[in-house]
């Protein structure tokens, strides 16, 4: 697993103290995790798109940038 995604998973993860006989129990916030990966995904599409000095707009970019968040569901 790349370094990226270990620092997704570290920032979706949860722990939650349950006392001294349980101690700690680690929970994954599925969906932060999923939402997570899918904003670096556009942000870094965004990103090359520029670099490489293709020719449009940036409200053709901000359509993908919609319309790819819409299909993952994140807001």
């Amino acid at each position: 697993m790349n370094e990226r995604i270990k620092k997704l998973l570290e920032k979706a993860t949860v722990v939650t103290y349950h006392g001294p006989m349980l101690g700690d129990v680690v929970n994954v916030d599925q969906e932060k995790f999923a939402e997570s990966i899918v904003e670096e995904c556009v942000e870094n599409f965004a990103k090359v798109w520029y670099e490489q000095g293709l020719d449009i707009r940036g409200a053709e970019i901000g359509k993908f940038m919609k319309r790819f968040n819409e299909h993952f569901g994140v807001k």
